[in-house]
């Protein structure tokens, strides 16, 4: 199993579902999976539907399956935060459909030891299982959903933040501190600086600052003076009006077809759920798909899949011109940076590599280059 390391012992989450208010389940059933941040149980209740009103029943007879997401030690606290935060927003503010959130703890003070959220479990199938059976009709009837997705997205702007999102204890949803799949965790944190004083929040801008720990880094540490030559340009004129000249927005930021849950025996191939919100925040328009994860089928890395791949882009810009109308070209024009913000986010995007990826051990080839 992956993310929480270990297999969890039944009785620890049946007390864990005790303690939430609900009855035993009658099953609990490990899913194997490929997610790094969590390991997935199901939680069957029969015939407590009505205890359990935020989720839908499974068949006639009323039982229940709940999934249990157990959150690994890679982040603590914030990522379950920004998590629920975010499905919040999201179900409140869109069409978009995500699971309901039953229960959540942020904390590991529980019968499990772990951070979890305990959500409906979506109906279907994730496209990525299906997609070699897909037509080219079916193909574009996803990419036209996922359009109006992105659509109601970018139809609500935020105020120049980049950040999460948080839920208050008033319901309200708030935004939070910024959160990256490439921030320094706990593991890499145990390997990398064993026996010193570091901390996801010291090592990464979590509320609490800079950067200001990279000991592996000294041989480039002559770099400072130009990395803080670029800052001075970059927020001085000419350059910061052209590169502020943005719309900030709500980005899921991984929309992989493995993280979309579709009806493949429903015509028009009905997408039933958007999964894994967990990294999802507020960013620049022009940056709501850092990785390039989207309509990628997220089971193969090879030159056919990366050839599928950008046909599928190319069908989503041309249906955002003959689909969406004004709204569609609207999209394409928020998500296109400009030159020049292109030019800014390539440069960062080496400094990333040098800070974040070269002291893994990863693209030393690269490195001096």
């Amino acid at each position: 199993m992956s993310g929480a390391e270990e297999r969890l012992p039944e009785e620890s989450i049946a007390e864990l579902s005790q303690t939430l208010g609900l009855p035993v389940p009658t099953s609990i059933k490990p899913l194997q999976v490929t997610a790094e941040y969590h390991s997935i149980y199901l939680l069957r209740y029969e015939g407590f539907e009505h205890q359990i009103p935020d989720a839908r029943a499974d068949s006639d007879d009323g039982s229940v399956t709940l999934v249990l997401r157990v959150s690994g030690r890679h982040l603590p606290r914030v990522k379950t935060v920004n998590e629920v935060g975010v499905m919040t927003w999201v179900r409140q503010n869109t069409t978009i459909p995500v699971p309901g959130i039953v229960r959540f703890s942020a904390s590991t003070d529980n019968p499990i030891g772990h951070e979890f959220t305990l959500l409906e479990r979506a109906p279907g199938t994730s496209i990525d299982i299906i997609y070699h059976t897909l037509s080219d009709d079916d193909k574009k009837n996803v990419v036209e959903q996922l359009m109006g997705f992105l659509v109601q997205l970018n139809s609500k702007p935020w105020p120049g933040l980049v950040g999460g999102l948080v839920l208050e204890e008033n319901g309200a949803v708030t935004p939070g501190a910024p959160l990256e799949e490439t921030f320094w965790q706990v593991p890499d944190i145990e390997k990398n600086w064993s026996g010193e004083e570091e901390s996801p929040e010291s090592l990464n801008p979590l509320g609490h600052g800079p950067f200001d720990s990279y000991t592996s880094l000294e041989r480039f540490k002559d770099m400072v003076p130009r990395i803080q030559r670029l800052i001075s340009a970059i927020t001085s004129e000419p350059y910061k009006p052209k590169l502020d000249s943005v719309k900030y927005v709500l980005a899921h930021k991984d929309l992989h077809f493995a993280n979309i849950m579709c009806d493949p025996t429903s015509p028009g191939i009905p997408i039933t759920a958007v999964l894994d919100w967990e990294f999802s925040g507020i960013v620049p328009a022009t940056r709501w798909n850092p990785t390039r994860a989207f309509l990628w089928n997220g089971r193969r890395e090879d030159p056919q899949s990366k050839e599928e791949q950008s046909r599928m882009e190319k069908l989503f810009e041309a249906v955002c011109i003959e689909k969406g109308g004004t709204l569609g070209l609207g999209l394409l024009e928020d998500v296109k940076p400009n030159g020049l913000q292109e030019s800014m986010q390539t440069a960062i995007d080496h400094i990333r590599a040098i800070v974040e990826v070269c002291p893994r051990g990863q693209a030393q080839d690269k490195v001096d280059a």
